[in-house]
């Protein structure tokens, strides 16, 4: 067969991409056995290059998958998650989109709240990079001394593009329902990382280059030298995700009617896992969540509230009396109950949170006046810090990284009153958001809905659950991006699709 001729200059583009396609193969060939990470790294990143224009789509999906697994970015300083990657590599991929088609924003007819919602996101990073003038921020891995905070705010800045990044790439209803799910199942991974730090040795500590630990199990697992007390957090993070899959499943009529022979033990199931992490807000949160998931979801009736608190009253007193035949993680996760008898290890670890909590609260007062225009920021200087600073003080270094367990202190002594009203304009916005989905949802019979109706009323739900949390239980302000983000993303992708037309709906 002859050459194709230069004078022909479609075939000739042909040959050469064929020619350099078929180098390429052999070169990577070779590589595979001596550098494999390499290779897939480079194959991904050629592959990125080609759909450069298009990937935020599957970008957008892969990122819903993977954020509640444990998986990290193996051998990357910081350990971000590979959601975390995934929205990092948005960023290119819709400045890219918007450049081809520089129609594709009057495209999403953006309405009001949603032009407010991504306003008040914008707002609050203007604040973060104000912060790191004002502050200095530095980053530890790039030989910054004694000045930290870099991957905090950096973190920030990445994950602000979730909103927009949803209602641009807009999955459809099939697509968000499966890979919500997969995302509950992929909470496993936790289990993985959480297992090979408590009982496995130093023989499988290479697996927690893959695979992120939770956020307190380092300290956990130090702790029971000092408690006694086991604590697998991962259970909670495995039982949550069963839960909220069987409220995807089916509605709480089923779980407790037609469907109760899957949907109860499955819901109780979860439960149990999360006591057996001995968290107390595990309890907390997930009953909090489902109690609110009932009242959108038009369950509590006056005979159910009425099954419901004998069923609660029935539960505690067994609580009340088995209580010391438990498991210490989940002797210290009903610590709460006055009047409860648990051990001595179960109750001493309940009770030094409460008693640091009170503390850190008490700290955050007397400093409040010194930061309430322009926040301490994220990284601290170490030559700011007191002469008597005690590294080994757990009080002390809980303040130092901002975990003062109150939203509004921690926002305001971390970002200042503007930074404070910027997260509550957000809070706002988005709940509203989530209220209007409640309303197009509650407009079917719970009969008619489909597992995407299920799925948009429990983020509902879970959204409102988690400012409870943020503002009551746990309110480190260096943490409201990467946990509320994503979720206002889901519920904003929501409404608009529950706001389309029956024929568009259908489309999608």
């Amino acid at each position: 067969m002859p050459l194709p001729s230069p004078n022909d200059p479609l075939t000739f583009r042909r040959f050469i991409v064929a020619a350099v396609g078929a180098v390429a193969a052999v070169v990577i060939g070779i590589q595979i056995p001596d550098q494999p990470y390499v290779v897939v790294a480079l194959l991904a990143g050629f592959a990125y290059l080609l759909t450069l224009g298009v990937n935020y789509r599957w970008l957008a999906v892969a990122m819903i998958v993977t954020h509640s697994a444990a998986i990290i970015v193996p051998f990357l300083p910081g350990r971000p998650f590979l959601w975390e990657a995934f929205a990092l590599v948005c960023w290119p991929s819709l400045i890219a989109a918007f450049l081809i088609d520089r129609h594709r924003l009057q495209k999403l007819k953006l309405d009001e709240l949603e032009w407010y919602l991504l306003a008040s996101v914008a707002g609050y990073v203007v604040i973060l990079v104000i912060l790191m003038l004002v502050r200095g921020v530095g980053f530890r891995v790039l030989g910054g001394g004694g000045q930290m905070g870099g991957r905090f705010y950096v973190q920030q800045i990445i994950l602000a593009i979730v909103p927009f990044l949803m209602i641009t790439a807009a999955p459809s209803r099939r697509t968000l329902v499966r890979a919500v799910l997969i995302s509950y199942l992929l909470s496993v991974t936790y289990l993985i990382s959480d297992f090979a730090l408590a009982i496995g040795g130093e023989r499988f500590y290479f697996l927690l280059q893959f695979f992120e630990l939770p956020t307190d199990a380092l300290n956990f697992y130090m702790g029971y030298e000092i408690t006694g007390v086991r604590r697998i957090q991962s259970l909670w993070f495995v039982g949550a995700s069963l839960v909220s899959a069987v409220c995807i499943w089916m509605s709480l009529r089923d779980v407790f009617g037609r469907r109760i022979w899957a949907g109860l033990p499955l819901m109780t199931g979860g439960f149990v896992l999360g006591l057996l992490s001995g968290h107390r807000i595990a309890l907390a949160h997930t009953a909090f969540t489902l109690l609110v998931l009932g009242f959108f979801q038009r369950f509590w009736t006056p005979l159910r509230v009425v099954a419901g608190l004998l069923s609660a009253g029935v539960a505690v007193v067994a609580l009340y009396l088995g209580a010391s035949a438990l498991p210490d993680s989940v002797q210290r996760a009903v610590s709460f109950l006055p009047g409860i008898q648990v051990s001595d290890s179960a109750s001493d670890a309940a009770w030094s949170t409460v008693r640091d909590r009170i503390e850190l609260f008490k700290m955050a007062l007397r400093d409040m006046p010194d930061y309430w225009l322009v926040g301490r920021g994220f990284g601290m200087d170490r030559a700011d810090e007191a002469a008597d600073f005690n590294y080994t003080d757990n009080i002390a270094n809980q303040y130092a990284h901002g975990l003062f367990h109150n939203g509004f202190i921690g926002t305001l002594l971390k970002t200042g009153a503007p930074g404070l009203i910027f997260t509550l304009l957000f809070f706002w916005f988005v709940s509203r958001a989530a209220v209007e989905c409640i309303t197009e949802v509650r407009k079917k019979s719970s009969e008619e809905w489909s597992g995407f109706d299920r799925l948009a009323l429990l983020l509902c739900a879970q959204w409102f659950s988690l400012i409870l949390f943020l503002y009551c239980l746990h309110g480190d302000a260096g943490v409201w991006i990467p946990t509320f983000m994503f979720p206002a993303a889901l519920v904003l992708l929501c409404r608009r699709e529950l706001k389309q037309s029956p024929i568009e709906a259908v489309s999608s």
